[in-house]
């Protein structure tokens, strides 16, 4: 596993831990943000822009973290470039960053 790679699975993995354990009063808006995370990895999976709404569900927010996760090692089982991990590893650091 490369440096990217390893960066991006470790981002990913505290960005799901932190979602999996939010407590209730929380998750509401921290779904809504990992929902928006979600987007925009699966966009980048598959070279489609900014986002690509319209294949994504929106799970309920108690799923975030579990979301997340699968739309992550989905992303990672694509063997995506340095770039793309560089840019996906920012997209959930973003994220980790704006969770209450």
């Amino acid at each position: 596993m490369d440096d990217g790679a390893a960066e991006f699975d470790r981002e990913l993995g505290r960005v799901v831990d932190r979602l999996r354990g939010m407590p209730v009063t929380r998750l509401s808006a921290s779904a809504e943000l990992a929902f928006g995370a979600c987007e925009r990895l699966l966009s980048l999976a598959i070279g489609a822009g900014d986002r690509a709404p319209a294949l994504l569900p929106r799970l309920g927010d108690h799923a975030a973290g579990d979301q997340l996760a699968v739309i992550g090692h989905d992303f990672a089982s694509l063997q995506p470039g340095v770039v793309d991990y560089a840019q996906a590893t920012d997209i959930l650091a973003e994220l980790r960053r704006a969770l209450p």
